[in-house]
Parts: C-alpha cells; sequence; structure tokens
C-alpha cells in the first residue's frame, strides 16, 4: 500500500512487533526489529514548518514502546509482525492515524536477516516521509561480522541484555559467551557481553558464581562509564530529582523512562517511591506489583512495605520488613546497591534505623554510588550512623 501524508505529527506509537515464525521462538528477531526502528525514528528530526532566520532549530520525534496496550496521547501508532523464511526476514507494518483510525501506510518488507538493520532503516523511511522528517546520517550501524548462527546468538542475547531480572541477564551474558565461543574473533560480541556483565552489576544480580567473579575483577567500579541506554539515564535524572525532593519533575521522568521501555524496572520502582511521598498510594502499590511482575520480587516486597506502612497498616508493614531483613541478612557478601537501598528504605521507613545503616554498610565500597545514599529522603537518618568509621 502506498501510503498518504499526514498533518503534523510529534509524536509514535511503536508497539513491539509479534513474532510469528513457524519455529516460534523468534522474540528476539521481533524485539530487535522493533529497537532498531525505535531507534532510527528516535534519531530523527521533524523539519520546522516555516524555516526562517533565527528559528528554532528543528525538533526530535518522541517515540514511546508499547507491549500490546493502546497508546492515547499519539499521533501514530505503529505494529508490525516478523516471519523468519530461512535465512530471510519479512515483515508486515501497518502505520495508523490515531485521531481517526485512518490507515497511513502499510506494506511488506523482505531482507536477510544479517540486513535487519536496514529492514528497520526502510521501515522508519516510510515514516518519516510522511510526517515531514528527516532520518540521521549515516544509515544504519553495520552488522557484526561472522554466521548467521552467531549473529542470531548476539540477537538473543541482546534481547535478554535490556531486561533487569537477574536470570534474564545470566542468559543473555550466556548467548554472548556462546557467540564468542563460534567466533572468538567477534569484537562485538566481546563487546555485548562486557555490557551485559556490567549490566548486571549494575542492578545486582542473585550472588551466583558469575556475579561474585565479576565482583572479584573489581569492575564495579566501571559501572558508571558504562553504556547506559536512554531509559536508564532518564532514571538517573530521576533519581536526582527525587534524591533533592522533586518530585513533580522526579515522576515526569519516570514516566518518560517507562514509555522508553515498557520492561523498566527500575522506572517503575523509584516512581513507586515518588508516588509514595506525594500520597497516590493506590498507584504505588501499582507499580510496586509491576516491578515484581518484571523479576525483581525484592524491590517489589520492599516497596510494598513502604506504601503499606504509610497507608496506616504498619502491623503488616512491619511483618514484611522483618522477612525482607531476614532474607537480606541470609545473603553471603556484598549486597547489590539497589537491592540494600531499598529494604534500607523499608526500614527507616519503620524506624529501624540502626539496621538500614548496617545492611547499607553492606554494599560493595567500590560501588561509585555509594556517597549518593546521603541524598536519600528516607535515608537521611541512617547514612551519618552507617558513615562512623569502623573500628579495626
Amino acid at each position: 500500500m502506498r501510503g498518504t501524508a499526514v498533518g503534523a505529527v510529534t509524536n509514535v506509537g511503536v508497539t513491539y512487533f509479534a513474532g510469528r515464525s513457524a519455529s516460534g521462538d523468534d522474540a528476539h528477531l521481533a524485539a530487535a526489529l522493533t529497537n532498531e526502528v525505535a531507534s532510527q525514528l528516535r534519531a530523527a528530526s521533524l523539519a520546522a514548518s516555516t524555516p526562517q532566520r533565527g528559528a528554532p532549530r528543528p525538533r526530535g520525534l518522541v517515540v514511546k514502546l508499547s507491549e500490546g496496550g493502546s497508546f492515547a496521547d499519539v499521533d501514530l501508532s505503529l505494529t508490525g509482525s516478523v516471519f523468519r523464511e530461512g535465512s530471510m526476514l519479512r515483515t508486515t507494518v501497518k502505520v495508523t492515524r490515531s485521531a481517526d483510525g485512518t490507515v497511513v501506510w502499510s506494506g511488506t518488507k523482505i531482507r536477510p536477516i544479517s540486513d535487519l538493520p536496514i529492514l528497520a532503516r526502510l521501515i522508519a523511511q516510510e515514516v518519516a516521509v510522511r510526517i515531514g522528517a528527516k532520518l540521521s546520517n549515516p544509515g544504519p550501524r553495520a552488522v557484526p561480522p561472522g554466521s548467521l548462527e552467531v549473529y542470531d546468538l548476539l540477537l538473543r542475547g541482546s534481547f535478554l541484555r535490556f531486561r533487569y531480572a537477574p536470570s534474564e541477564l545470566l542468559k543473555a551474558i550466556d548467548y554472548f559467551e556462546q557467540a564468542i565461543a563460534k567466533d572468538s574473533t567477534s569484537a562485538e560480541a566481546r563487546r555485548l557481553r562486557d555490557q551485559a556483565q556490567l549490566r548486571l552489576l549494575t542492578w545486582g544480580g542473585s550472588g551466583g558464581a558469575i556475579e561474585v567473579g565479576l565482583f572479584s575483577r573489581g569492575i564495579l567500579s566501571r559501572i558508571t562509564d558504562r553504556d547506559y541506554d536512554n531509559s536508564e539515564r532518564l532514571v538517573q535524572e530521576a533519581d536526582a530529582a527525587y534524591r533533592s525532593e522533586d518530585n513533580s519533575n522526579a515522576c515526569r521522568l519516570l514516566t518518560l523512562a517507562i514509555e522508553s521501555d515498557v520492561r523498566s524496572t527500575p522506572a517503575y520502582a523509584l516512581r513507586t517511591l515518588v508516588l509514595t511521598r506525594k500520597g497516590e498510594l493506590r498507584a504505588a502499590f501499582g507499580d510496586a506489583e509491576t516491578v515484581t511482575q518484571l523479576g525483581r520480587p525484592l524491590w517489589g516486597n520492599a516497596l510494598r512495605a513502604v506504601a503499606t506502612y504509610r497507608s496506616g497498616d504498619t502491623i503488616t508493614a512491619r511483618r514484611q520488613i522483618v522477612a525482607l531483613q531476614r532474607e537480606t541478612s541470609a545473603r553471603r557478601g556484598a549486597v547489590p546497591y539497589w537491592d540494600a537501598r531499598f529494604v534500607a528504605i523499608a526500614l527507616a521507613e519503620s524506624g529501624r534505623h540502626a539496621d538500614a545503616a548496617s545492611l547499607l554498610r553492606r554494599i560493595d565500597a567500590k560501588d561509585p554510588r555509594v556517597p549518593q545514599l546521603r541524598g536519600d529522603p528516607w535515608l537521611r537518618n541512617v547514612v551519618a550512623p552507617m558513615s562512623r568509621p569502623r573500628s579495626r
């Protein structure tokens, strides 16, 4: 279908493509294509309607992602399906105008799987033409050299690398290790594995052998220098706003982070705290449940305990907090930064400041984020005892 041009567009909603291949195991291909299309569109610029001297610079296109839910506030919606046919990838795409349901463009495109970024570029270009946008130059990045089998492993690992659950991150590392085993010269496989390892340390694992080995190599100090995706950067900005008690701005940034990545567990987690401080407890409980469903039950339980305490049900909250403290006390070695921070907040909320300080002292001393704890509104009565020098 050739399609038609549309009026002024400032935002596009992209639903994760469905993987409908006969093998039934191609979600990684669908996700990779979706993310690549979204990335291409985010880098597009919208030309000013009447360019003049001194006119504002071209605006960027806002791109929101969804795993199947509808968009209430976007100009265009993009949906699609992916089919693997041997070494080829066929995708059917539809772009719809949200205001009236008009199909702006629909079509089918076929490229080799190794040309997935180019396929995404072709789709993004169809959207750009109809909204008067200009895609960034140069074009899509080159596919890592190597066999299709290696590339498939890289895509499978990347599909999981952007998750936050420890089990998913460990699977991602394993896929990248398999790719390296098949092609020891693949710089891309090593880069992706290293980034997945750093991401595991950034958000914390479950204390398994791989995590312990990474800690022993001393790479925790590098986590602030790694490649952060757009959602993670927004979470960092929101955390700074939350620590300065600018709750409205923090909530706005976290909502943007979720729109950028609907699986952004840290964004839901921090938004739970912000909503709790604002007294919006119903919404806070909803975000805490999402955190649990996304594979971080310790975070979800800690945040739920905080909201429960604020709701006035202190008996239930204290029971939850005792269980949290028992769980973290049973863990050997260092406790990951975010695990310790969220549980410490729950302890502090119930007045157990000494227990919270004791837990925070179990964060690895090499973690560069430890100084940020001083700014957390819930922990200001905790960090003083935490920072006392240990007796020799």
